[in-house]
């Protein structure tokens, strides 16, 4: 999923944290934004009093006035998590989503506060957070029969295979998996800036980096084109609201 996305959840049960998600303002927002209207001191205002619901490493640190200056879940990969401390809060809550074996064991070394061994390490495509700075009680596990449901019973992706060399398409983006999750909590789902246009592959594909949507077509790992039919069909059937255009534009 691009990490620049918003997910606003509307929940209509007496929930303590899912009753934040009850105010449209995260709708009044974005069509401010839309609208070139949008103060800085609004956004603020607005962000301030929403359920922050943030993917991978979408940092708030240098972006505070436009997306909010704080994260109440972060939901990511292990490759996903922030390096930098300065992205996580005393009370915020880390979601793992585990896809392969050494990401269990990476998640023990973070809760444990112990270092993660050298061979364990190159497993990881890319540079891991060895700590984050939250207690214990503040770390889940996304339920992994959520994962499967989104990749085979949704996406109709098939099974993994043992191969040589390359990867199958079939793992989902935190994104989509993060929607499918959505509507498992929520009576209604609106999304705002998240979907893949291939169409225009110089849009920005995150708010705090230099990527473009091109990017995406260099995936090996994720079937973005399955993913926006999906979306795509969410959408149209009135499953999400899409706030922004960004998967199905009717403004």
């Amino acid at each position: 999923m691009s990490d620049s996305k918003s997910i606003q959840l509307h929940h209509h049960h007496q929930h303590p944290i899912l009753e934040h998600f009850v105010s449209q303002r995260a709708q009044k927002y974005a069509q401010q934004v839309l609208q070139k209207e949008c103060q800085p001191k609004f956004a603020k205002k607005s962000m301030a009093r929403l359920f922050e619901h943030r993917l991978n490493n979408a940092p708030v640190e240098g972006y505070s006035e436009h997306v909010g200056n704080k994260t109440t879940i972060r939901m990511t990969y292990p490759e996903g998590a922030p390096l930098s401390d300065l992205e996580y809060y005393s009370n915020d809550l880390f979601v793992a989503v585990l896809f392969k074996r050494v990401d269990f064991d990476w998640l023990q070394a973070v809760v444990k506060n112990e270092t993660l061994p050298f061979w364990i390490r190159l497993f990881f495509w890319k540079q891991v957070a060895e700590k984050i700075p939250l207690q214990p009680k503040h770390f889940r596990i996304l339920n992994p029969v959520i994962i499967k449901e989104t990749a085979f019973d949704i996406l109709h992706y098939s099974e993994p295979q043992s191969r040589f060399w390359g990867q199958d398409k079939n793992i989902p983006t935190i994104g989509v998996i993060a929607v499918v999750l959505a509507t498992h909590l929520c009576d209604e789902v609106s999304l705002a800036g998240f979907g893949y246009d291939l169409n225009q592959p110089k849009t920005p594909l995150h708010y705090f980096d230099n990527l473009c949507m091109a990017a995406m077509k260099l995936q090996t790992m994720h079937n973005v084109t399955t993913e926006t039919r999906l979306l795509l069909k969410l959408v149209k059937e009135g499953v999400v609201k899409d706030l922004s255009g960004g998967i199905h534009c009717e403004f």
